[in-house]
C-alpha cells in the first residue's frame, strides 16, 4: 500500500482515458507555444535592432559549453522520474539532492573553466560571460525534479504557465538591459532571469518538499537509467554543437553571430513548438509501452503527423529565406540568408529524430539511444571536418546535408530494430510528405520567378497562402497523408470538446 507521500507520485489514474488526456494536454501546450512563439519572435525583432551580430556570437560561443553542463546537471534523472511506472517520495527526494549537487558542481566547474574557454577562442570577454552564465546550473539544479513531477502527472497547464511567465520575464529583462546599453550582457541577464523565475514557479506549482537524502530507497535502477540517458544526451549534445563550435573557431564572433541568428530562426518550429509536444508524448508512450501493438499504432500515427506538418515548415523557410530574414532581422543581416536556407533544409530532420529518441526512451531503451548518439557523433565529425575546407558555410552545409541524406535514414533503420515499427512503416510516413513538398517548392519557385515583391511582408502574405493551399491539397490527394490530415482534424474536434468540458 502506498504511503500518503508516495500517492503524490502515483500515475495509475492517468492510464484511463489516455488518448483524450493526451489530446487535451497537446492542445493546452500548443496554445502556450503560440504565445511563446510570439514572445520569441518579438524578442528576435527587437534585440536584432539593439545589438550587433558579434554580441549574439559571444553568448553563442559560451552556450556551446554551458549547454553541455546543463546536460550533466539534469543527469538523465528527470526522465527517470517520468518514465518509471511506480516511484516513491524517498526516491524522488534522493534524485532531487543529486540534481542539486550536480548543479552546484557544474557551477563551480563553469567558473573555473571560464578562462580556458576564453583562451580557446582567444576572446578575453568570454571569461566573465562564462562565469555569469554558470549561475544557471546552480539555479536550475534545484527544480529538475519539480519539473519532472509536473510532467509525470501530465500537468501541462501549469507547465505552460511557468514557461510563458519565465520566458516573458527573461525577455523583458534582456530588452530593458539592451536598451540601456548593456550590450551582450543583456543576453546574459535575460538567460539568468528566465532560469531563476522558472525555478521559483516550479516550486510553487508542485507544492512538494524533498526529504533529506537517505539510503535504502531503491534509487539505483533509476540512476542506472539516468546514466544511460545522460550518456546519450551528452554525446548528442556534442554532436549538435560540433557545427557551432567549428563556425566560432573558424570565423570568430561575427560569423558565429550570423550562424546563431539563422539557427535561432530556423529552429523555432523544432525548439518552440515540438519539444512541448514531445513532453506530452513521453508519458503517453510510456503508459502504452507494455502493449506492443498499441505502441506501434501510436508511433506510426504520431510519426505521420509530425512528418507532414514539419515538412511544410521546412519548404516555406527554405524557399522564402530572404524575406523571412529581412522581416525579422532587418536589411543589415544579409549574410544570414545562405546559412538560414541551408539550416532550413535540415530543419525537418530534428523533429523526426527527436520523436524516435523519445520513443526509445519511453520503452526504457536508453542504452540503444546512447549507442546511436555515438554513431551520429562519428558521422558528424567526418562531415564537419570535410566541410571545414570550404569555411564556415561549408561546415553548415556538411552538417545539414549529412543529416538529411545519411543520419536520418540510418536512424530510422536503427530505431526499427528496437521498436515494434518496421523501417518500411517509417519510410511510408516520409515519402508522401516529400512528394508534396517537392511539388510545392516547384510551384513557389515558378511563382517567385514571375512575381517580385519589394516588401517582404507583402511577399509573404501572397506566397504563404499559395504554399499552404498547394501542400494541403496535394496531401489530401494521397491516401496516407489524407488519413493523417483527417485524423488531425478529428483530434482537434475532440480537443475542442474536451476544453469546453473543462471550462
Amino acid at each position: 500500500m502506498l504511503s500518503p507521500k508516495d500517492k503524490f507520485f502515483s500515475a495509475d489514474h492517468l492510464k484511463s482515458g489516455l488518448k483524450e488526456r493526451a489530446v487535451k494536454s497537446a492542445g493546452i501546450t500548443l496554445a502556450a507555444q503560440a504565445i511563446k512563439l510570439i514572445l520569441q519572435l518579438g524578442s528576435i525583432v527587437i534585440l536584432a535592432r539593439l545589438l550587433e551580430p558579434a554580441d549574439f556570437g559571444l553568448i553563442a560561443m559560451v552556450t556551446v559549453f554551458t549547454g553541455l553542463a546543463l546536460q550533466f546537471m539534469e543527469g538523465g534523472l528527470s526522465m527517470a522520474t517520468i518514465q518509471r511506472d511506480q516511484i516513491t517520495h524517498g526516491q524522488v527526494s534522493n534524485l532531487f539532492w543529486i540534481n542539486a549537487g550536480l548543479g552546484a558542481g557544474m557551477f563551480i566547474l563553469g567558473v573555473l573553466a571560464a578562462p580556458l574557454v576564453a583562451n580557446l577562442y582567444e576572446e578575453p570577454r568570454l571569461t566573465l560571460i562564462m562565469a555569469a552564465m554558470s549561475l544557471t546550473f546552480l539555479i536550475g539544479g534545484f527544480s529538475v525534479q519539480h519539473d519532472a513531477i509536473l510532467r509525470r502527472q501530465m500537468r501541462f497547464r501549469a507547465i505552460s504557465i511557468i514557461d510563458i511567465t519565465s520566458m516573458a520575464l527573461g525577455i523583458v529583462a534582456g530588452i530593458v538591459a539592451a536598451f540601456i546599453g548593456f550590450g551582450y550582457w543583456a543576453l546574459v541577464i535575460s538567460t539568468v532571469t528566465t532560469f531563476l523565475s522558472k525555478t521559483i514557479l516550479r516550486w510553487f506549482s508542485t507544492a512538494w518538499l524533498p526529504s533529506l537524502m537517505r539510503r535504502g530507497t531503491g534509487v539505483r535502477p533509476l540512476l542506472n537509467f539516468g546514466v544511460n540517458l545522460l550518456g546519450a544526451n551528452f554525446v548528442g549534445y556534442f554532436a549538435n554543437n560540433i557545427t557551432p563550435f567549428a563556425v566560432a573557431y573558424i570565423g570568430g564572433a561575427q560569423s558565429m553571430g550570423l550562424y546563431n541568428r539563422a539557427n535561432t530562426l530556423t529552429s523555432i518550429p523544432s525548439k518552440q513548438l515540438l519539444p512541448p509536444l514531445m513532453n506530452v508524448m513521453q508519458p503517453t508512450l510510456a503508459r502504452v509501452a507494455q502493449n506492443p501493438e498499441r505502441l506501434r499504432t501510436t508511433i506510426i500515427s504520431l510519426m505521420g503527423k509530425i512528418v507532414f506538418f514539419t515538412m511544410f515548415l521546412t519548404i516555406t523557410m527554405a524557399t522564402l529565406a530572404d524575406w523571412i530574414v529581412e522581416l525579422f532581422l532587418g536589411s543589415g543581416w544579409n549574410g544570414v540568408v545562405p546559412i538560414f536556407r541551408m539550416l532550413a533544409i535540415f530543419s525537418f530532420v530534428e523533429p523526426i529524430a527527436g520523436f524516435l529518441a523519445v520513443s526509445l526512451v519511453a520503452v526504457g531503451n536508453s542504452k540503444a539511444l546512447l549507442n546511436w548518439k555515438l554513431i551520429t557523433f562519428g558521422i558528424l565529425i567526418v562531415s564537419v571536418a570535410i566541410g571545414s575546407f570550404w569555411g564556415t558555410f561549408g561546415v553548415v552545409a556538411a552538417y545539414a546535408l549529412s543529416g538529411v541524406f545519411i543520419r536520418l535514414p540510418l536512424f530510422l533503420y536503427y530505431a526499427s530494430r528496437f521498436l515494434p515499427v518496421s523501417f518500411v512503416d517509417f519510410t511510408k510516413a516520409l515519402i508522401p510528405a516529400i512528394v508534396c513538398a517537392a511539388a510545392t517548392v516547384l510551384l513557389l519557385s515558378i511563382f517567385r520567378h514571375f512575381y517580385t515583391f519589394e516588401n517582404p511582408i507583402i511577399g509573404l502574405l501572397y506566397t504563404l497562402p499559395i504554399a499552404a493551399t498547394t501542400f494541403i491539397a496535394l496531401g489530401l490527394s494521397i491516401k496516407i497523408t489524407r488519413v493523417e490530415i483527417l485524423g488531425t482534424i478529428k483530434l482537434l474536434k475532440l480537443l475542442k470538446i474536451k476544453l469546453r468540458g473543462s471550462n
